[in-house]
């Protein structure tokens, strides 16, 4: 018994290092997103300080980081709440009250558990603070994912190793010491790459130690994909607020000619709707599926009509074939399945000849509405075919031919696809690539289209 307990204090004491570590790591991750969150925003106002007639005009913008779901709240110097997108309290404030120094902290709102970030502007000429909330429901739910998976493999491992450990004791604590040793090199060094070496044999210690493998494994896996995300979304963002930093400063010259003037407003006016939009894309992806979708009838044909006929108007010399069969409904989200069609079609053509053709093709197949977008432009090649609905990815002739984009517009269609019960393929060849996405039909009545979206 006194094998089984060593056992059982070796794996618990790893779980809780790894748990602990994990915790950390995810939280830190979290806070890094708070902090490029409000930075984002406190680049987006205009110069000046803080006050109500700057924030008045900011309303929009403000507005527009409100609907992609971003919860802050703005203050004066004096902690008067400018602008807040919280609902059900304004009451934020960090611990303490204190408006002068930076803090992390946890608190319920409306119902929610958030956690957020109290951070002052730290510029004279502007003053004021900003507060920055996510809700940790998420956070929370992959640390008890880690803590089941780890209670379960460690029950499991225990089960697997009593036996053996109460009639060999001396053998069976040789591989148990090597799993402390490693999770005290993993708590010292933070470095989750290492592993242990697999056994040839499939006993118990090869199985302990293949657990101990997965669940390390899953860990950095889970730690790498939050520090990549971050990377990326920050890579993204850099672009836009150097440019918005440079024409700050070039308006700064009163010599500067009316003209250019101009030019800087309207340059800033782009970068800063670029940076917008990546920001909502972002947190979409980002979010939880089926908290982010709705789910009502959608009149599929007559979206996908109108969205060509947009199309074709913003590109004259684009030669549109289309093909829709009429009255397809669809169970879906109205809003974020144009935004799919649209994705899909821009996509076509950034990478068609100019005047190159586009076939839009939607149909009832197997009881499944199809929508097949093809183009004869540049294609995809073999090697980047499983990588194109990654984030932020582009091919290297994507980005030789069409130079704008984050890399996130096909991220989007999968996810909304997927998170609606469809399925998107795709089929390249040397002149150009078809995209197909089926979606389930709808078996309920709904309103019509121009009652779900606004129609110009």
């Amino acid at each position: 018994m006194l094998c089984v307990a060593l056992v059982a204090l070796v794996l618990a004491g790893f779980a809780i290092t790894v748990n602990f570590l994990a915790s950390t790591r995810i939280y830190a991750s979290l806070d890094d997103g708070l902090e490029a969150q409000a930075n984002s925003i406190i680049a987006s106002l205009p110069a000046g300080r803080l006050d109500e007639s700057l924030i008045e005009s900011s309303r929009p913008a403000l507005e527009a980081e409100e609907a992609a779901g971003l919860l802050f709240q703005i203050r004066d110097s004096s902690g008067q709440v400018l602008y807040s997108s919280f609902r059900g309290s304004q009451d934020v404030l960090p611990p303490g009250g204190s408006l002068d120094q930076q803090a992390v902290y946890e608190r319920k709102v409306a119902q929610q558990q958030l956690r957020l970030l109290h951070m002052p502007i730290d510029s004279a000429s502007r003053g004021g603070s900003i507060e920055v909330g996510r809700p940790t429901k998420e956070t929370d739910e992959a640390l008890t994912e880690i803590r089941g998976t780890l209670l379960i493999g460690g029950l499991f491992a225990l089960l697997l190793t009593s036996l053996p450990a109460y009639f060999i004791a001396g053998r069976a604590l040789d591989p148990i010491r090597e799993v402390s040793r490693v999770a005290r090199r993993v708590e010292r060094t933070s470095d989750f790459s290492q592993r242990l070496v697999e056994r040839p044999t499939r006993d118990e210690i090869g199985e302990l130690t293949a657990t101990f493998n997965d669940l390390i494994g899953r860990i950095e896996q889970t730690l790498a994909a939050h520090s990549r995300f971050l990377a990326e979304a920050s890579h993204e963002l850099r672009r836009p607020l150097t440019i918005l930093r440079t024409n700050l400063y070039i308006l700064r010259d009163p010599d500067l000619p009316e003209g250019d003037r101009v030019a800087c407003l309207e340059r800033m006016t782009r970068e800063a709707s670029a940076m917008t939009r990546l920001v909502g894309d972002v947190l979409l992806l980002n979010r939880d599926r089926a908290q982010s979708l709705e789910r009502a009838p959608v009149d599929f044909s007559r979206l996908c009509g109108e969205e060509a006929w947009r199309m074709q108007l913003a590109e004259p010399t684009a030669s549109l074939q289309v093909q829709i069969a009429t009255n397809l409904m669809v169970e879906g989200d109205a809003q974020r399945l144009q935004q799919v069609v649209r994705n899909l079609l821009e996509n076509a053509l950034n990478y068609s000849p100019q005047g190159g053709a586009v076939e839009v093709s939607l149909k009832k197949q197997n009881g499944r509405a199809r929508l097949s977008v093809r183009d004869f432009g540049i294609g995809i090649s073999t090697k980047e075919l499983p990588k194109i609905f990654d984030r932020f990815y582009r091919g290297v002739e994507a980005s030789r031919v069409h130079r704008e984009g984050a890399g996130l517009g096909l991220s989007i269609v999968k996810y909304v696809v997927e998170g609606l019960g469809g399925d998107i393929s795709v089929e390249s060849r040397p002149n150009g690539a078809t995209f197909v996405v089926e979606l389930p039909m709808s078996q309920r009545s709904g309103k019509r289209l121009r009652d779900l979206l606004p129609v110009p």
